[in-house]
């Protein structure tokens, strides 16, 4: 996290007496720990419905066995049975297939059969408004299905207040059943919820439809047990969530499910929330909550705002600092578990792109994500075993209690940390931007076995308050410039067995790993570099073993690679021209064409210059650099460092 006091730069006996009493906890000194056991709810998978009926993906039915109504205000007509209708009012009270075409200006649709019929309605070119009620109302039977018949328009919507009550349901959407509830059809559906919510299902919301568009003054699209989305395209306004199931009282209910589909999404709220758990197979989302990540923005200090809010076109005035309220502006919420196989996201988000109040495991896909606070949050664990992350805004990049990367590519901007590491949980500050210094604990592991990840941090590149573990992969950070805070930061142990890692930023509170095996680890400071040039490490042949084009101006190293090995020598070359190198300025196999020569190094153990910050480059032996023009330190290499006297 970003230290908020001034660090005094002591005299060298005094930090080679205290730099190892650097307490890691120090800054949750005012926070309370809470274990992931106490607040993470049991998910049974197993027992979660995820399949799709036959009659759900097909929008047929039985050509000989229908009712047709022609809908026409005080004029309808019925050709067929199970149907009857008064005034503008139709009720049906028999199982079967109702076909629907023509317009009703203030009139209803209402089922009330019995508990073993199931129905469907078929729209055929409709309009239906109900002016103070809903316009399709499911009350009783086994099964709905609404299908929007192929190559039609429909438009369906209710009255900004109701006067339409029942006793046994408090009746708050356009569309609204009490049972099962499908859409399918290759039609078009365009859903106006004008008083509250725009389709509501007290049990399953199963979606399958080729278009649908819902507009509501609070949540599109609610399924209580459930909402599965099979295919279809979906454009959702909602003044509160797009999609949500919220059941809190059975286990494997309160999911939300998607196999396939396009959806697009911008909401006051979240774009999708779900009490037990969000499952996505493949998907491609676009969403936009809380007006965007642009709400999260910076004062004249170059800080986040301390009076964070958001807002958007839908929905009543903002009030989402009370107390009272846990309503949040999230691309994907959970309460429970997070598992993302696949997909294309696309997420600009006032708060968390994607959250759980539990695990998330991402298998694949494509993300975009820009956050006005986390990119990646998790309380528990937080796994990422491929695809592409880019996360383009966040306050902290990735954060979990233990994170594991074992593949993919991710490319990390954040304003405080990149990836943070800490037990407890994170909720929202009053009158502050949500999990601001919320995320506390000793405890937290920070694992990379596989993958590319790039980070440009303003706080902590790494920051585990537990553990640090390099097994594998490639690791690129461009990491603070302030004194206050690491490339690499951790709480107990930093361990490397195998992966590269180039991590580059300020000397103060400078960090290597603590131990290394098959390789060396070394922490090299140097005379200030700028951004945006590359950074090399070359062997005695001028061969490029690693490089790197940090963001931001750096004078410390933190370098790592099965290359580099003890007893062997080394240069270190800043503002490289190089062969080979991708746009992250990244090659192990390039060639330096030219560069500045920093300093020259040659390891004698796998940890070299290891030390904590302050200017402080290692103990035993490490080098104290001078002050130079800029009153920055200006230290001259690492441990038993030698500056070389050439510019190749």
């Amino acid at each position: 996290m970003i230290k908020k006091t001034t660090i005094l730069l002591l005299i060298l006996s005094i930090l080679l007496t205290f730099a190892s009493c650097k307490d890691k906890g120090s800054d949750f000194s005012d926070e309370t720990s809470t274990t992931t056991e106490d607040k993470i709810p049991s998910v049974d998978v197993e027992s979660m419905n995820f399949e799709f009926t036959e009659r759900d993906l097909s929008a047929s039915y039985d050509e000989n066995n229908i009712t047709k109504i022609l809908l026409k205000d005080e004029a309808t007509t019925i050709n067929g049975k199970g149907i009857s209708v008064e005034k503008n009012r139709l009720s049906i009270t028999e199982g079967g297939t109702y076909i629907f075409s023509g317009k009703l200006s203030n009139g209803d649709i209402t089922v009330n059969s019995t508990g073993d019929d199931k129905v469907q309605i078929v729209l055929n070119n409709v309009s239906i408004a109900n002016t103070d009620g809903p316009a399709i109302y499911i009350k009783n039977c086994k099964k709905a299905f609404i299908t929007a018949q192929e190559n039609t328009k429909n438009t369906v919507s209710d009255g900004s207040s109701y006067t339409f009550t029942d006793a046994d349901s408090d009746i708050d959407g356009a569309i609204f059943s009490k049972c099962d509830l499908t859409l399918n059809g290759k039609g078009t559906l365009t859903v106006n919820g004008n008083n509250k919510h725009g389709i509501v299902s007290k049990d399953d919301l199963i979606l399958n439809i080729s278009e649908l568009t819902v507009s509501a003054k609070n949540v599109a699209l609610n399924g209580k047990d459930c909402v599965k989305i099979n295919d279809g395209n979906y454009t959702l306004y909602a003044g509160s969530d797009a999609i949500r199931s919220d059941n809190t009282e059975e286990e494997n209910r309160g999911f939300v499910y998607i196999n396939n589909g396009n959806l697009t999404s911008e909401t006051q709220n979240d774009a999708i929330q779900a009490e037990t758990l969000v499952k996505i197979e493949n998907c491609n989302l676009t969403a936009k909550t809380g007006g965007g990540s642009e709400n999260a923005s910076y004062n004249s200090n170059g800080d986040f705002n301390s009076e964070w809010g958001f807002s958007g076109p839908y929905g009543e005035n903002n009030t989402q600092n009370s107390e009272t309220t846990e309503e949040s502006a999230k691309g994907i919420k959970c309460t429970s578990d997070i598992i993302i196989n696949n997909g294309i996201f696309s997420i600009d988000s006032a708060d968390d792109s994607i959250h759980s109040n539990a695990s998330v495991n991402i298998a694949s896909g494509e993300f975009t994500l820009s956050s006005g606070d986390d990119g990646i949050h998790a309380d528990a664990s937080l796994s990422i075993n491929g695809g592409s992350i880019i996360i383009e805004k966040s306050y902290e990049g990735i954060e979990a209690t233990d994170i594991i990367v074992s593949d993919g590519n991710l490319n990390i901007t954040a304003y405080d940390d990149g990836f943070n590491a800490a037990g407890g949980n994170d909720s929202s500050s009053v009158n502050e931007r949500p999990g601001q210094n919320m995320f506390a604990g000793t405890t937290g592991t920070l694992t990379f076995n596989g993958g590319y990840t790039v980070i440009d941090a303003s706080g902590d590149g790494l920051d585990s308050n537990g553990e640090l573990t390099l097994n594998g992969g490639t690791v690129l950070v461009s990491g603070p410039e302030n004194g206050g805070n690491g490339a690499l930061d951790y709480g107990s142990t930093a361990t490397v067995t195998g992966g590269t890692l180039i991590a580059l930023g300020s000397v103060g509170m400078a960090e290597n790993f603590t131990s290394a095996e098959n390789q060396a680890a070394c922490l090299v400071t140097f005379n200030s570099q700028p951004a945006s040039s590359i950074f090399a490490v070359c062997d005695e042949s001028n061969n490029v073993l690693i490089s790197f084009t940090p963001k931001k101006e750096y004078q410390c190293a933190v370098i790592t690679s099965p290359d580099i090995q003890a007893e062997k020598t080394y240069t270190l070359f800043g503002n490289a021209d190089i062969s080979n190198a991708n746009s992250d300025g990244y090659t192990c196999n390039g060639v330096l064409k030219s560069g500045d020569a920093l300093v020259s190094i040659t390891p004698d153990s796998n940890v070299y210059g290891s030390g904590s910050g302050m200017g402080m480059n290692g103990a035993p032996g490490g080098n104290m650099g001078g002050r130079g023009p800029s009153g920055k330190d200006m230290p001259q290499g690492g441990f038993n460092g030698q500056k070389p006297d050439k510019r190749f």
